[in-house]
């Protein structure tokens, strides 16, 4: 991981849909240049309205950030188009695998290009990095990507991620519904990305254990704010992360959630 000044700096910002339904408060978040960092929490914690806060998509669904600021390499985004803040080198892959189920794979891929600076690499070169971290969809490239297995689906949508030469991906629930080895085996690449090409991550995912596994840093969001941060090591160790992220007692055995009396944990957290 790089040291110095984060890629990334959310700082107090507050998200509002429809101007009334306040969604997101107080909330600040740093992800250093070259890291990984995951952001845990419920559904309906505020997670993914974070990451379309970020890129820029919230402005499509009648969103916006009403208060603080965002700041990627020093300038602030958050008053930005999507389209410019991806050409910035910020792109988030939403979940639920959305490819483009009438093109190829490799058309999909593709598609990412279009969203890069124009001194980047070209198309060819782009091709081949995704082929050498994805070697899978080198064999599926000219198959239809809506005919294809989930986990094919979901290399194919990092994979486009990857052809805009990104600086900061924002990972939406990569593991949403996929079998274990397939989850693994993703997950793996992305930490290879990280390592090999700098590339900075902000992960959103529901599977805590997994996440923890990969991000060295991560933040506990619940009820559009955070309310616990520390290093992955010392979150596993956290008995509340045990018994509400992790399933596990202290002596390391699974817990039942009707067991945990989590309303008196919930309330420390959030006083």
């Amino acid at each position: 991981m790089s040291t110095g000044e984060p890629i990334l700096k959310i700082n107090n910002i507050e998200v509002k849909y429809h101007e009334v339904i306040l969604v997101i408060k107080g909330f600040s978040i740093e992800v250093p240049n070259g890291g990984i960092v995951a952001l845990l929490g419920a559904n309906g914690a505020g997670k993914s309205t974070t990451l379309k806060a970020i890129s820029g998509l919230l402005n499509h669904e009648d969103g916006k950030v009403t208060d603080g600021s965002i700041e990627f390499m020093g300038v602030r985004i958050d008053r930005m188009k999507a389209e410019k803040i991806a050409k910035m080198g910020i792109v988030q892959v939403i979940e639920g695998r959305k490819v483009f189920e009438h093109l190829t794979v490799e058309e999909n891929l593709k598609v990412g290009a279009h969203m890069r600076k124009k001194n980047g690499r070209d198309i060819k070169d782009s091709l081949e990095m995704v082929y050498h971290y994805f070697p899978r969809l080198r064999e599926k490239r000219t198959e239809t990507a809506g005919f294809i297995s989930g986990g094919e689906q979901q290399m194919t949508v990092v994979g486009r991620a990857l052809m805009t030469t990104p600086k900061l991906i924002l990972l939406d629930e990569p593991s949403m519904g996929l079998a274990p080895l397939l989850i693994h085996e993703i997950f793996d690449i992305v930490t290879r990305l990280n390592k090999e090409e700098n590339i900075s991550i902000l992960l959103v995912e529901q599977n805590a254990k997994l996440a923890l596994s990969i991000a060295p840093y991560a933040y506990v969001m619940e009820n559009g704010r955070v309310v616990m941060d520390d290093t992955s090591e010392k979150l596993r160790e956290n008995p509340d992360i045990k018994d509400f992220y992790l399933g596990l007692t202290d002596v390391g055995g699974r817990k039942n959630f009707r067991d945990v009396k989590h309303y008196k944990r919930r309330k420390r957290w959030i006083t």
